[in-house]
């Protein structure tokens, strides 16, 4: 694979950024360059397999957003009641605002790359199905794009479990090099990727995301984007809305971790003998602390 150029992309989407930055990446999305007239600002992409009544909720949080110019993308990855059945039971098959597109069950980032082929929007937000969005979200959103030209936002979010509530304040960094290291080494990641809305320009020069990862695709895309040079922009707001739920508890921690090895090696951001066995110690340890908590869920 050839190496990545040091040449950063701009925040503003003035100018874009070179092809060099780019890398391939085994069965990652080739977004294509000549797409359907774009149409409604943001494109809200939900990936599901069976979360029928989540799913309508977080369908519906959308639906009640005050800034109107947005469609929704629902990407049916193999449920066994099908997404159609459970948008008609639900009485929203009839809004043109919702397209659901259906796939087998192939595995999510196969499914989030069918959301972004899918889509028309200039912006695209993810949304997982478990997840709502406040009514305010995609206001706040295009507030913050055009007023700062983010290219790239990433927002605080309400973490609900049980009957108690919180909100979670994410980090903000002074440079992309300084989040990526963030990434790879703090316990809690410092973003979350529902809400993460990404301008469409910027993924048709990175790419989509990357298909060989079964885990932590979301991870590789943000650090893909952070090496080429984006700088992504906190939005000061929880406009998302976690549900914490056994569903949603990643099973199988320590098993991802060989996952977690291949991002320190691809992108550590120092090239120094033995920096990388320090990031993996770190996230090893991190890891084992929160398959710890699980195992008294």
């Amino acid at each position: 694979m050839s190496s990545w150029s040091s040449t950063s992309l701009r925040d503003h989407g003035e100018e874009l950024p070179d092809r060099s930055l780019t890398r391939p990446l085994g069965r990652q999305l080739a977004l294509p360059v000549d797409r359907p007239r774009v149409v409604p600002t943001f494109s809200v992409c939900i990936v599901v397999r069976d979360r029928a009544v989540l799913l309508v909720n977080a369908v519906r949080s959308v639906l009640a957003n005050n800034f109107p110019d947005f469609e929704v993308v629902v990407v049916d990855d193999g449920s066994q009641v099908p997404v159609t059945q459970v948008m008609d039971e639900a009485m929203l098959s009839s809004d043109a605002r919702v397209r659901v597109v259906a796939q087998p069950p192939t595995g999510i980032a196969q499914a989030r790359n069918l959301a972004l082929r899918t889509s028309t929007g200039r912006y695209v937000t993810v949304l997982d199905s478990d997840d709502e969005l406040s009514v305010d979200a995609l206001a706040r959103l295009h507030h913050l794009i055009t007023t700062t030209g983010a290219s790239w936002i990433y927002t605080d979010y309400r973490e609900v479990s049980g009957g108690r509530s919180q909100v979670i304040r994410l980090p903000e960094y002074a440079t992309p090099g300084r989040m990526l290291l963030g990434v790879l080494t703090r316990p809690r990641l410092p973003f979350k990727h529902s809400g993460t809305t990404i301008d469409r320009r910027v993924l048709d020069h990175i790419g989509g995301y990357d298909e060989s990862f079964r885990l932590f695709e979301d991870i590789e895309l943000v650090l893909r984007a952070l090496r080429a040079g984006v700088h992504p922009r906190r939005l000061a707001h929880p406009v998302v809305q976690f549900r914490r739920h056994d569903g949603n508890v990643t099973r199988g921690r320590m098993g991802g971790l060989g996952f977690w090895f291949r991002l320190v090696d691809m992108y550590r951001p120092s090239r120094v003998p033995g920096s990388g066995l320090g990031i993996k110690a770190l996230r090893t340890l991190s890891e084992a602390g929160k398959w710890l908590v699980t195992l008294g869920r």
